[in-house]
């Protein structure tokens, strides 16, 4: 009989609770290892009628980054100054100030 390579599948929940180490191939990542890992993106809204700079915490924790400022009713991708304070925060700079919620910022880390 040859042993299962994962116990206990909720495939509902989509989360593996149990590895059979004995069935893993030697370069197997662990669910540990998974869930351990940096968030993959980020994205938030921001404006708000009045400020012109905009310091955003992503968590990302890497300053090498690829990211785009988008005007969300039009879609169009707009220039704005970009800073990066340390591995888990940015600055987004405009002028004039954003109208509330008028834009949005999204972020992936580079590979």
């Amino acid at each position: 009989m040859t042993t299962p390579f994962f116990t206990n599948l909720d495939m509902n929940g989509n989360r593996v609770r149990d590895a059979a180490d004995a069935a893993l191939p030697q370069d197997y990542v662990t669910l540990a290892q998974l869930t351990a890992t940096s968030p993959v993106s980020f994205a938030q809204t921001f404006g708000d009628g009045v400020a012109t700079t905009f310091n955003i915490v992503h968590n990302l924790g890497t300053e090498d980054l690829v990211w785009d400022v988008y005007e969300i009713s039009s879609g169009d991708s707009v220039g704005v100054g970009f800073s990066r304070n340390g591995a888990n925060a940015v600055d987004v700079t405009m002028n004039p100030a954003p109208a509330a919620n008028a834009f949005r910022l999204v972020i992936v880390p580079a590979q």
